[in-house]
């Protein structure tokens, strides 16, 4: 059996990025992936806020382009259109970022398993399993996708729920690239369809729902225009976040998309992933000098001290939009330019952090004027989490 200090499972940007924190403390890393090929198939839409330069995490590089709002299209082609006059969020390289994040845990000094599958985890005795060997260490870091049996095993009353994601890369014409497409569609729902403009000539267009994959790809294919040619086809699953939900058992503690730790209503996690292994770096690092696992549930502590409000704030705001019909949607678009809400966005929304946005639309009354229909209870819940 092999002794390691930590082994993590799990190779994407957050479990790279952690392993990286923990060798570059000195400790004894080993990292496993089933893939023998980081960043790929991708499995993003690769669209972050520049907020994502407080992680210090991004070198530009890896910048395919930067846009500065959205175009946001209701079910009868109604537009508005919000934004700021700077770069407000960067179109990413996904497969060359998650790539450079697992080559710099590598030249850190961590140990790589790549192609190497994780069949078990016993949180017990602190042993991961895989087909031919067992790894025995101090402390297990399960970042894996949202089909996560380590948390399925934590969380045994919680059922594992996820949405679909279905993207595609698309050649076409006349690309604008300052601005991201977003449109509403009731099959959807509480997903939407969007286009992020990667150069002047390609554009990821995709979509997540609850549905099928069958009927995501059939409503994806009748999105594209006539000279669209797609490139690339990408699918995968988003998790979605569980403010119940147990990320620490004895030794072992769950980061990135195996903990939920995603945005609601858009379903992205790198901001949030990143800020959490800094996080969780901290308290690992406690926990190994002190050999008190104390300092793991206080990673989970401050982890919901941090997200639990903004989170449940966007999950409330996503039952609404589930409940809403396609005429509720024309109705609030209409109300939207009368009353100039996209200027009030433009000013208050961000895409990480949307409680500034959900405060000023409460506090202004104006939120009672888009949704009329939403009741009582509902704005009382939104009221609640703010």
């Amino acid at each position: 059996m092999t002794n390691y200090d930590i082994t993590v499972v799990g190779a994407g940007p957050i479990g790279s990025t952690y392993a990286y924190k923990m060798a570059k403390q000195g400790y004894d890393v080993a990292l496993f992936d089933m893939k023998n090929r980081i960043g790929q198939p991708l499995q993003c839409a690769g669209l972050v806020s520049t907020n994502i330069c407080g992680t210090k995490n991004l070198p530009k590089q890896f910048i395919d382009n930067e846009v500065r709002g959205a175009n946001l299209y209701s079910p009868d082609n109604n537009s508005i259109r919000v934004g700021k006059d700077k770069t407000v969020a960067y179109v990413l390289d996904r497969v060359m970022y998650d790539k450079y994040l697992f080559d710099r845990a590598q030249d850190a000094g961590v140990d790589a398993h790549l192609g190497e599958r994780v069949l078990d985890v016993d949180m017990d005795n602190t042993i991961i399993k895989t087909i031919d060997r067992k790894y025995s260490s101090r402390l297990i870091t399960i970042s894996t996708g949202p089909t996560c049996h380590t948390s399925e095993k934590m969380n045994p009353e919680i059922k594992n729920d996820s949405f679909l994601g279905l993207q595609y890369t698309v050649r076409t014409d006349n690309v604008d690239t300052d601005y991201v497409n977003l449109s509403i569609n009731k099959q959807l729902l509480p997903g939407f369809l969007w286009e992020i403009p990667t150069s002047p000539s390609t554009k990821r267009v995709g979509l997540f729902t609850k549905g099928s994959y069958r009927d995501a790809e059939k409503l994806l294919k009748n999105r594209l225009n006539v000279n669209d040619r797609i490139i690339e086809k990408h699918n995968g699953l988003i998790p979605r976040f569980n403010s119940k939900r147990k990320i620490v058992q004895n030794n072992t503690i769950l980061l990135g998309d195996a903990a939920g730790q995603v945005k609601p209503t858009t379903g992205g996690g790198l901001i949030a992933g990143f800020t959490c292994a800094e996080i969780a770096s901290l308290n690992s690092n406690k926990m190994l000098e002190e050999e008190n696992n104390k300092y793991l549930l206080d990673y989970e502590k401050q982890y919901h001290k941090r997200y639990d409000n903004e989170f449940k704030a966007q999950q409330n705001v996503q039952n609404i939009i589930e409940d809403m019909e396609e005429d509720d949607f024309n109705y609030m678009f209409k109300q939207l330019k009368e009353y100039d809400v996209d200027k009030i966005i433009s000013e208050h929304g961000d895409m990480d952090s949307q409680t500034p946005l959900l405060k000023e639309l409460v506090k202004t009354g104006i939120i009672f004027k888009l949704v009329p229909k939403i009741g009582v209870r509902r704005l009382k819940n939104i009221w609640k989490s703010l």
